[in-house]
């Protein structure tokens, strides 16, 4: 089973994201119940692992953490798929993660952590124009902050890919305690 943990974006967050989210002028925006803050992707994972890994997490000992929003970045290299806004906290929540996933027995990927929400994605053949309206857009919103917001709770996602994207079912929720 595709799966990831992630924080679900709080309340005092969706709307001043899907507020931003509504002017961009190019991509598909990612819907708003699935707008998340990803933590760890898990991948392909067994269900006795996820098993292990739920088990390990319900008796999770993690403060609360404080995320700051702020600056987009466009991910994808020279032909953008995706844009976000960084997010600043949770890094050390995510360390601690990291390793209860390698105790239950799931390897990630190796990969540095860079707190995002994905806004937007993009086709990979994205023309001139379109790029053009995407740069306008960004040195329009780029000194963009928001403010710094309450994570409580992570969850762990099923994630199923169908043609039109991503689909993203929580299947279990864990309060941050510590």
């Amino acid at each position: 089973m595709r799966a990831f943990l992630a924080c679900p974006l709080p309340e005092a967050l969706l709307a001043p994201v899907t507020h931003l989210q509504g002017n961009l002028p190019v991509g598909r925006v990612v819907a708003e119940e699935n707008l998340h803050l990803t933590l760890c992707f898990l991948g392909e994972a067994e269900e006795v692992d996820l098993i292990a890994l739920h088990e390990q997490l319900q008796e999770l000992h993690a403060p609360p953490v404080t995320l700051t929003l702020s600056g987009l970045a466009v991910y994808g290299g020279k032909h953008p798929t995706v844009l976000a806004i960084e997010g600043q906290g949770p890094e050390a929540l995510q360390r601690k993660l990291v390793g209860l996933c390698h105790s239950a027995g799931i390897a990630l990927e190796r990969r540095r952590f860079r707190p995002h929400v994905t806004l937007a994605r993009f086709a990979r053949n994205m023309g001139a124009g379109d790029r053009a309206r995407l740069d306008v857009f960004i040195g329009a919103h780029a000194a963009i902050r928001l403010e710094p917001t309450r994570l409580d709770n992570i969850a762990l996602y099923r994630s199923d890919l169908h043609p039109d994207g991503a689909r993203y079912e929580v299947l279990a929720e864990y309060a941050l305690r510590g």
